[in-house]
């Protein structure tokens, strides 16, 4: 507890911080969420969950570069029950939850957790490259990460990483990527980032101007990538929480106003919390089924 207590009281901070800068346009923020709707939140979240779906194949292709295969259902089965783990306070939880469930298909700790870094570096490096050219002039804080992100995907880097686990890990059986492996990973994120930019611009759409809606979505991508990485670095932030949020409110506020804003951003947060816990619902029975 001692050591969740920065993170329970970053969103303790953050929460109170929205609560009393929006107190004033609270009307303003449900208006907001009544011009959306219920059934556009549901195409945003299934939209979401297929974002999901594209990166728990990227995190696939990962076990395969070490030199694991596992069926589509196992991997889901590993990958998305740990990944609700990201909402709880700590950092290790989604790293601790793949490991165990990892295990129970034959997967070394140090294999997992090899490819649980080569995870964030995808996810950073993509982010940045998508904010960068989506969003330009909004990017400083995200290209200060590329560079550290870029070097871990290096496969030289990735490599030595592993070979410092500790040997009572279990060793893999072969270290660990190749660049054409690390260009495949990226290439999974394309169809995540444009599910993930489609669930901003879903609940978008009845707020912003109806005159450019190919530029809408192209902020929206933008935004949701500029904001998932700063969500990532702020490591105190439970899932991104709070600072995430700060960033696509201040990406999309010029577009439809603050106050509409966020009510995309906390609308977007409840969508993707609920395709994780769907996909981590049903993929966990699918296992006890089996």
């Amino acid at each position: 507890m001692r050591k969740a207590l920065p993170q329970i009281l970053f969103v303790v901070v953050a929460v109170t911080a929205a609560a009393i800068g929006f107190h004033d346009r609270i009307p303003e923020v449900l208006a907001g969420f009544e011009r959306i709707g219920w059934v556009r939140a549901v195409v945003a979240a299934a939209l979401a969950g297929l974002g999901l779906l594209a990166t728990s194949r990227m995190w696939a292709a990962g076990l395969t570069a070490f030199g694991h295969r596992l069926s589509t259902v196992d991997t889901c089965g590993v990958f998305f029950p740990a990944q609700v783990g990201k909402y709880l306070p700590g950092l290790v939880w989604p790293y601790v939850a793949q490991v165990r469930f990892a295990a129970r298909h034959g997967v070394p700790a140090a294999v997992t957790l090899g490819v649980g870094a080569r995870f964030l570096a995808v996810h950073l490096v993509s982010g940045v490259l998508v904010g960068a050219a989506l969003l330009p002039g909004r990017t400083d804080l995200s290209l200060l990460i590329a560079v550290p992100a870029l070097a871990l995907l290096h496969p030289g880097v990735l490599t030595a990483l592993v070979k410092r686990i500790p040997a009572k890990l279990g060793a893999p059986e072969r270290l660990p990527m190749t660049w054409s492996s690390a260009g495949a990973a990226l290439a999974w994120m394309v169809p995540a980032w444009t599910a993930y930019g489609l669930s901003a611009f879903v609940l978008v759409t009845p707020l912003a101007p109806a005159d450019d809606m190919l530029g809408v979505a192209v902020t929206c991508t933008g935004a949701f990538a500029i904001a998932w990485v700063v969500g990532l670095v702020v490591v105190i932030a439970p899932a991104g929480l709070g600072a995430r949020e700060a960033v696509l409110i201040a990406a999309l506020a010029p577009l439809v106003g603050g106050a509409e804003a966020a009510s995309v951003a906390l609308l977007l947060r409840l969508c993707h919390t609920v395709a994780d816990i769907a996909l981590a619902v049903g993929f966990t029975r699918g296992n006890q089924g089996e």
